[in-house]
């Protein structure tokens, strides 16, 4: 992967249904996509690598569990694989939600220092949700549940937004959510979902300078005191305090500050 700037490093991650039943659904959840592409990259000063996984099911209702695209910094060639996707396959309701996540968690190459999130999209929970007709009630056929996929997400930092399109996904991709840190949003709210989204990446890059000046004397001075901290980055104490929750958030420091 390129050498990368690592004090605005965001990975993105869109994890998307593309069964059959996402054929009324497909063209509109890639337009949002698409804008929150847009959005999120004018939101803030952040070097964005955008990476994806499209899932399906298990046999005998799929015979594409699910496909990994990738991290990219182009983003047109990211715009062009979201637009790329075609929905097809799929049996029962219940679809393969889980091993996607997973796909996301432990097969796309996440840097050590980024912001970390997947943006979970579809229309139907995962098996062994209670489903009627689901063809593997008893869980799904890859052995992971709700809490496995989001203790493996919160192990690698990464929050999880869903945007569920059917009342169907309320309760799992809430779940899926909450448990990570993230938010749910319904088909309604889409546009608040691309919003939220841009505001919580404004949020955590407002100072980015400042954060680089924490990070540069911390890395001179590592065992340093925060008052000292805060005198050689030009900033208040609560300030830097503050910075440095935000770097030890994403590893860029090892050890809590002396106070």
């Amino acid at each position: 992967m390129t050498m990368r700037n690592e004090i605005n490093a965001v990975d993105l991650a869109f994890v998307v249904d593309t069964t059959g039943s996402m054929g009324g659904l497909i063209q509109a959840a890639q337009d949002q996509m698409i804008t929150m592409l847009g959005e999120v990259t004018r939101a803030a000063n952040i070097n964005l690598w955008l990476g994806m996984v499209e899932y399906r099911d298990h046999p005998p209702q799929d015979q594409m569990v699910y496909k990994v695209y990738p991290f990219t910094a182009d983003m047109q060639e990211a715009q062009k694989n979201i637009r790329c996707l075609k929905v097809e396959g799929g049996g029962d309701e219940p679809e393969a939600v889980l091993d996607g996540i997973t796909a996301a968690c432990r097969e796309l190459a996440w840097w050590k220092h980024s912001c970390r999130l997947i943006i979970l999209v579809g229309d139907a929970p995962p098996h062994g949700t209670g489903r009627h007709g689901d063809a593997f009630p008893q869980g799904c056929p890859c052995g992971e549940t709700i809490e496995s996929v989001t203790r493996l997400a919160e192990e690698q930092r990464i929050t999880v937004h869903a945007l569920g399109l059917t009342d169907s996904v309320m309760d799992a991709f809430g779940a899926i959510s909450h448990l990570t840190g993230g938010k749910f949003f319904s088909a309604k709210q889409g546009n608040e979902a691309i919003q939220q989204i841009a505001a919580i990446l404004k949020a955590e890059f407002a100072d980015i300078e400042l954060d680089r000046r924490v990070l540069d004397a911390w890395r001179a001075h590592p065992d340093i005191a925060l008052d000292n901290l805060a005198e050689q980055a030009q900033c208040t104490r609560y300030a830097a305090s503050s910075s440095m929750v935000r770097l030890l958030s994403r590893d860029l420091i090892e050890v809590p500050i002396v106070s």
